[in-house]
């Protein structure tokens, strides 16, 4: 097992290489050569104590892995593609009101609030739905959203607003 990790430690940087030309990204083929590593030292006693066997039963692993990665990259490609023509056919629907001072009284709450307030607002969730997505009770996300609400119109009121200056 020793000899065996030394002597793939020795092929990484051949790994990476062989990974890089086929990929194009350094990144993902360095991912792929750690994986390939991975998949090797799971079964070290497979691996052939001659040296030309031992290449060829490292790049015949590495084609594998090389071939789950392409179709793992095909799968996202595909899924990103679709996803992106979902978002332009209901991007005529979707219509985000940018009201500068709304946006500044929410970025003014505490995260969980945050993500309370607009799990109901964008999400459609209900309130003890979207509280239960935080991990609250019914009551406590009802009371929360109540305290929320009234925090936010406090802040976006024009007399209160005025009143403060």
């Amino acid at each position: 097992m020793h000899n065996a990790k030394k002597m793939l430690g020795n092929m990484l940087p051949e790994l990476v290489g062989y990974f890089s030309r086929r990929l194009g990204n350094y990144d993902d083929a360095a991912d792929a050569a750690s994986d390939t590593i991975v998949e090797l030292l799971k079964r070290p006693n497979r691996l052939p104590d001659d040296l030309t066997r031992f290449r060829q039963y490292v790049y015949g692993t590495a084609r594998n892995v090389l071939s789950t990665c392409r179709k793992g990259r095909l799968q996202r490609l595909t899924l990103t593609e679709h996803l992106k023509q979902e978002l332009r056919a209901q991007e005529a629907e979707i219509h985000i009101h940018e009201d500068k001072s709304l946006a500044e009284a929410i970025a003014k709450l505490r995260a969980q609030d945050q993500e309370l307030l607009l799990l109901v607002a964008w999400e459609g969730f209900g309130i003890a739905e979207a509280g239960a997505v935080l991990g609250l009770k019914p009551d406590t996300s009802r009371k929360r959203y109540s305290r929320i609400r009234q925090k936010l119109q406090t802040q976006l009121t024009p007399a209160a607003q005025h009143s403060a200056h």
